[in-house]
């Protein structure tokens, strides 16, 4: 479903629970590979994915905060703020 981040803490939930789990070190070692593998090639898939995660009620709601549309603004006009903003523990929550 390419909602990797879902997996990724799916998996990471797992662990926790059963830390010695074949299957959970399995699927979170495949999915951050993948995640890498995409990464490098995302050539033209930026729109498909940006389709995508904005389709995910969660990640509507967190761009919908003014906090978050902010911390996006400041990232693209003064990148030095944006990752000073990104040391804060709410923000970094929200993300």
């Amino acid at each position: 479903m390419k909602e990797y981040h879902k997996a990724m803490s799916a998996f990471e939930k797992g662990l926790e629970i059963d830390p010695t789990s074949a299957d959970c070190k399995e699927g979170h070692a495949k999915t951050l590979q993948t995640i890498n593998s995409t990464a490098h090639a995302s050539s033209g898939n930026d729109e498909e994915r940006m389709r995508h995660a904005m389709a995910d009620p969660e990640i509507q709601m967190i761009m919908q905060d003014p906090q978050i549309q902010q911390v996006l603004k400041d990232m693209n006009e003064n990148p030095a703020a944006g990752q000073a903003a990104l040391k804060d523990p709410q923000i970094m929550k929200s993300i």
